[in-house]
């Protein structure tokens, strides 16, 4: 790969939608020589950059695949940082370095001249001096920042927000070096394990965005070590139900306090989620203040919905993490508030008048973004009343990070643009796979990767967007034989007996003389289990676990000796960060040092190994991770039969690593099925 294809890979890695004019202007090319150039970019990443409207795309996961390829290959991530980035770098570096910054090194994190640090230093102690955060500067010490531990953390959590809704904002804040991949990968297993434990379920996004949020906040846990205090008033979410469950967070962070603690918690408390089956804490002035919402609505509002107890679970659902926030002072992200505000305002105005509600019972006000969700879902709610009339021929699904107002609000204004489909529901991207459904359509607000016909839609529909995917909805069904005769044949349907409709169908296709692409529904990559990934010993210290763990990947070339050593290193000075499970840890690296190909070996000690702190290991599992994440799923599901099964306990049993074989293939059956 030449440097200008290097260079584009930066370019695209870093943006979002890259305009191609100003690509081709750029870089002097001509629109052939950047196709090009293109498709050897996705030859060599194994990526579907995608054209659409005079711009290139990347999907969630291409960007990790130029940013795997630009580690591997050594290239400087970031050669430059837009203002946004020097300042949430700025922040972070004054909030979490060990020692205090002076002007010189902070001059060197910034990648800029000092004149222009100093500019960004005098622009930050502006905007934090507003919010009660005071940056002071000695000769002796450098800069520190000075206030309310509450305020500073919570200016740091909102940051970090700000951030991860950049393009690359995710990879930014690795590269700051202050966390981990190995914590982020702990902290998402634990989240997603304490989904079935308090029975509910994040969205996407919160998924995503609460690993990064709770390690930072772990590191200046572990920066701040004086003593601070915050109040939440009201509510006693220590004497919670919900409380020790999501402690258990925690448990591998020695030293937090009871405040850094319980700021924690609330952090994940006040996540977005999809659905509970638990009881609000104190839920009852909740569920009496959304009464009265709805009751507002109807009667004062004159709104009517075809189902009010639903509405009602919608709301409380969102309203529990938006009192967190509320309490936090910590306001969520919503980019689609200036536009939802003038496509509805009218409906708008009326709900936030409505919203009063809630404000008056939890002492506080909500910001305008809360009033919008809020809004969505009453929305939302509306607009399902109307019922189609026409006869539904196709079938199609939503995909969208957003929450559940988001999606939702887009699925309902879908539902009236298309009265001829039938849309089954709004899916995260990762639950694809579990709907056993193939659709005639994905309508989706993140470029994905699948031959069924997809549309890429802004998550709020304004008249521009409804009418181009009209129009984009029309095209596809003219193009594509087998809609056409589902269309038709609909029409046609009750003149033709039942014994012959088969029959009927088939004719109908042949006429429009074209062959159907055949269709492949949206995928993941696995790891095999197989006898040859087990190893069961009777006995061995630390230093033969390891040997015996990596060894039969040395042998199938699928790691350096280099790996091994670079793994032994890391697990020594890590592993209490490394355990998936009860008694089970992973051994492992970044795939740049060493790794050939994907690959894993899981080693059962009979007896027992102690570890440098007194904890016992009886499974260790070497893995070489995937630069394009294939583990991560694998690791998912070996970690849930780990955690929620009789698993470990049966290990006792095993002798051979046939029996382990069967244990383990038929847990994870019992898994899928």
């Amino acid at each position: 790969m030449d440097c200008l294809e290097m260079a584009l890979i930066q370019d695209f890695f870093q943006k979002d939608n890259i305009v191609i004019d100003k690509i081709i202007a750029s870089k002097l090319l001509s629109q052939v020589d950047l196709a090009t150039h293109l498709k050897e970019i996705n030859h060599t990443l194994n990526s579907k950059l995608a054209v659409e409207d005079e711009q290139i795309y990347l999907s969630e996961k291409d960007r990790e695949k130029c940013y795997r390829y630009l580690k591997k290959k050594k290239v400087t991530i970031f050669t430059y940082y837009e203002g946004e980035y020097r300042r949430a770098l700025l922040l972070l570096h004054l909030l979490l370095s060990k020692e205090d910054m002076n002007l010189a090194e902070l001059t060197d994190q910034l990648l800029v001249s000092k004149n222009t640090a100093l500019a960004e230093i005098k622009r930050l102690k502006q905007e934090l001096e507003v919010k009660g955060i005071f940056l002071k500067y000695s000769r002796k010490t450098g800069y520190t920042l000075l206030g309310s531990e509450f305020v500073i953390r919570n200016e740091l959590v909102n940051t970090l927000k700000n951030m991860l809704k950049q393009p690359s904002g995710r990879y930014f804040l690795l590269e700051t070096g202050f966390v981990e991949e190995h914590e982020l990968l702990l902290l998402k297993n634990r989240l997603t394990n304490l989904q079935k434990k308090a029975q509910l379920t994040f969205t996407e996004e919160s998924l995503e965005e609460l690993p990064i949020i709770l390690a930072f906040l772990i590191q200046r846990s572990q920066h701040h070590r004086s003593a601070w205090h915050f109040k939440v008033e009201k509510y006693d979410i220590k004497n919670t139900k919900e409380f020790p469950m999501y402690a258990e967070l925690f448990r591998h962070v020695t030293d937090l306090n009871e405040n850094d603690l319980l700021y924690l918690v609330l952090q994940v408390l006040s996540a977005t989620i999809v659905k509970t089956k638990l009881d609000l804490s104190d839920s009852e002035d909740i569920v009496k203040a959304t009464d009265r919402f709805i009751t507002f609505l109807e009667e004062e509002c004159v709104m009517q919905f075809s189902n009010r107890e639903s509405l009602k679970e919608k709301l409380i659902l969102h309203l529990r993490p938006a009192i967190y926030r509320c309490l936090l002072c910590v306001n969520i992200k919503n980019p689609l508030t200036d536009v939802f505000i003038e496509e509805y305002r009218p409906l708008y105005e009326k709900i936030k008048v409505g919203v009063g509600i809630f404000e008056e019972l939890i002492g506080r006000s909500f910001p305008k973004e809360e009033d919008v969700f809020i809004a969505m879902i009453v929305i939302s709610s509306m607009i399902h009343t109307k019922k189609a009339a026409e006869e539904q021929v196709f079938k199609a699904m939503v995909l969208c990070r957003s929450g559940m107002s988001i999606s939702k609000l887009l699925l309902e204004n879908l539902r009236s643009m298309f009265p001829k489909i039938e849309f089954v529901g709004a899916y995260a991207i990762h639950e694809v796979s579990q709907t056993g459904f193939e659709p005639d359509f994905i309508f989706t607000t993140i470029p994905i990767h699948t031959d069924i016909t997809t549309f890429l839609v802004p998550p709020v529909l304004d008249k521009e967007a409804r009418e181009k995917i009209k129009n984009q909805v029309e095209v596809a069904i003219n193009e594509d034989v087998t809609k056409k005769t589902k269309e038709l044949f609909s029409y046609l349907s009750d003149l033709f007996p039942e014994f012959c409709k088969e029959d009927a169908f088939m004719r109908i296709e042949s006429f429009y003389m074209k062959d159907e692409q055949p269709k492949v529904a949206v995928k993941e990559d696995h790891f095999l289990l197989t006898e040859d990934h087990l190893t069961v010993i009777q006995s061995a210290d630390l230093d033969d676990a390891l040997t015996q763990a990596f060894q039969p990947l040395i042998d199938r070339e699928s790691i350096t000796e280099s790996y091994v050593e670079m793994c032994s290193l890391i697990f020594r000075q890590d592993y209490p960060y490394m355990m998936i499970a009860y008694e089970c840890y992973l051994p492992h690296a970044k795939p740049e040092y060493g790794v050939l190909k994907p690959d894993y070996q899981i080693l059962l000690i009979k007896d027992k190994v102690q570890l440098p702190n007194k904890d016992s290991m009886q499974l260790m599992v070497a893995l070489a991770p995937s630069v394009e994440n294939q583990h991560v799923e694998w690791l998912l599901k070996l970690n849930q039969i780990l955690l929620e099964t009789d698993l470990q306990r049966m290990l006792n049993t095993v002798e051979s690593k046939k029996e382990l074989f069967s244990l383990i293939e038929q847990e994870l059956n019992e898994l899928i099925g």
